[in-house]
């Protein structure tokens, strides 16, 4: 089994979170791939890394990048992933959360950290948003304070050109989706109206 293979595998195990699971992986990774191609960045890194990059996630949420690095250096030394490019991977692992701080160096680390903060926003990441927020209890204003603390903020910190054209289109359907759920969500009916719902 090469070493694609074997990453595929063992984070499709380990990655049951809901909004971290091994979909996530995967799209994530799709994406990276993508902007390796238009940055011209080693494919073989960034597809590794974002199949690592979230592996201890349902392990430590809080400190999932840490347990993350443990596995992706282990996984990285059992396999026939070339030598030379095992640190490159470690260094996307390692700097790919938002709110780590770590900055990416690297062209690849770049491209991971936009590939994970692509696929936290537009339409996927709305249905992820939500889906965490119920996962955690939270009520729907909650929800929704979380797109001004983070998620339409991300636009703005892509590190590639690539990533940056991918942002605008999600971040305009974000804003679309928030004006028509304010809308509806300061809906109310007429006084004068003698149909329709009241919660007078």
């Amino acid at each position: 089994m090469g070493w694609q293979e074997t990453f595929e595998k063992i984070a499709s195990e380990l990655m049951k979170d809901p909004t971290h699971d091994f979909e996530h992986a995967k799209r994530v990774c799709s994406i990276a791939i993508h902007l390796a191609r238009e940055e011209k960045a080693d494919e073989d890194v960034v597809k590794a890394a974002a199949l690592l990059h979230d592996v201890g996630y349902s392990l430590d949420e809080k400190g999932h990048e840490k347990k993350s690095l443990e596995i992706a250096e282990s996984l990285l030394g059992m396999t026939d992933f070339p030598q030379g490019k095992r640190d490159k991977v470690l260094e996307c692992v390692r700097t790919h959360r938002f709110s780590g701080g770590e900055e990416a160096l690297s062209l690849e680390a770049k491209i991971l950290q936009d590939a994970d903060r692509l696929d936290a926003i537009g339409a996927v990441g709305i249905a992820r948003c939500f889906l965490w927020s119920g996962e955690h209890r939270k009520v729907l204003k909650d929800a929704v304070k979380h797109f001004d603390e983070k998620l339409l903020k991300l636009k703005d910190i892509m590190n590639t050109e690539s990533g940056r054209r991918m942002a605008e289109e999600r971040h305009r359907f974000m804003l679309e989706f928030l004006e028509k759920l304010e809308d509806e969500s300061n809906w109310t009916t007429p006084q004068s109206s003698s149909t329709g719902p009241s919660c007078r």
